[in-house]
């Protein structure tokens, strides 16, 4: 279940224009990956995904498709945060805050591991982090190759979704944090 936005919809939106902020100018496409980045970096460092959105084996790699098709007119979840320029003449689309960054749902540890995914990557094209989640045995190749997706021209798109816990397989204790976590947001999420 995605959880991500119905239970973290602002820290998810403060995320995106800090994001925004640090990498100027940012592209949709960078900022999917850099938001995939913090969550694999917070899951292997804390057990748990910073924003717990449920990300897909896409053909260029780990897609949120609440965050994918926000870009478009009539879908974007954040539009009192965040518009998007589609205008732009390479068919990019730039990511624009409309407010300021707000730290209040973020924790130091969650700060400190943003900045750190931001200097180790906050610097590289969409395509070069798209080529870094397709590395060999990261999250999405494991997914890819576990169910057998084939990508093609015409098939650009999977089901298959990205199972942080495979990041953390081996660290009972981390286990434990994302189970029980996640039990609350199951909780949270009925209320």
């Amino acid at each position: 279940m995605n959880f991500g936005i119905k239970i973290n919809k602002e820290l998810i939106e403060n995320l995106i224009i800090f994001l925004a902020e640090r990498c100027k100018p940012l592209y949709h496409t960078k900022m999917m990956k850099l938001l995939f980045l913090i969550d694999q970096e917070s899951t292997m460092e804390k057990g748990i995904p910073m924003t717990w959105l449920e990300y897909k084996a896409w053909k260029l790699g780990p897609v949120s498709q609440d965050i994918y098709y926000s870009k478009n007119e009539g879908y974007n979840k954040f539009s009192n945060y965040v518009s998007f320029d589609k205008k732009l003449k390479n068919n990019s689309v730039l990511v624009i805050p409309q407010k300021k960054f707000d730290d209040s749902e973020f924790s130091e540890w969650d700060l400190e591991i943003i900045d750190r995914v931001l200097k180790l990557y906050g610097q590289k094209t969409s395509d070069e982090l798209i080529q870094l989640t397709h590395n060999k045995d990261s999250l999405w190749d494991k997914t890819v190759r576990r169910a057998g997706v084939k990508f093609s021209t015409s098939n650009k798109t999977s089901d298959e979704v990205l199972n942080f816990i495979d990041l953390i397989d081996n660290d009972d204790y981390k286990k434990s944090i994302y189970f029980s976590t996640l039990e609350n947001l199951e909780v949270k999420s009925t209320l």
